[in-house]
């Protein structure tokens, strides 16, 4: 099994944890266990990339927001707003007032920022 010591970004992006049948099982003392292998390993994760405007529309696609129509002016929107900015490869990145809303919305009811 496996055991998280810090959460680390699968915080805030819950689905990308690991799955709770990777998780140690519970054991009490004096139970025995047969090892079968034992490794240690030292690293840090990482989040994976920003989303392009493709991956956007695709995801919004998905979940059913938005219209065909109104998906560009959604994005335009968080855009204007200064909630993201277009960096290269057209990557949405998102600014200090994205990621603060989002944290926002977190504390006021975390299902407003699951995908």
């Amino acid at each position: 099994g496996k055991k998280v010591t810090d959460p680390g970004f699968t915080q805030v992006m819950s689905w990308q944890a690991i799955p709770p049948e990777e998780n140690m099982p519970q054991v009490k003392e004096g139970d025995k266990l047969d090892i079968k292998e034992a490794k240690l390993s030292d690293r840090q994760t990482s989040p994976p990339g920003y989303l392009t405007e493709s991956d956007l529309i695709t995801l919004m696609e998905k979940h059913g927001i938005g219209t065909d129509a109104s998906i560009p002016v959604h994005i335009n929107n968080i855009c204007t707003r200064n909630y993201v900015t277009i960096e290269s490869g057209r990557r949405l990145v998102p600014t200090n007032l994205g990621i603060v809303l989002v944290h926002g919305y977190l504390k006021i009811d975390p299902d407003l920022v699951k995908p």
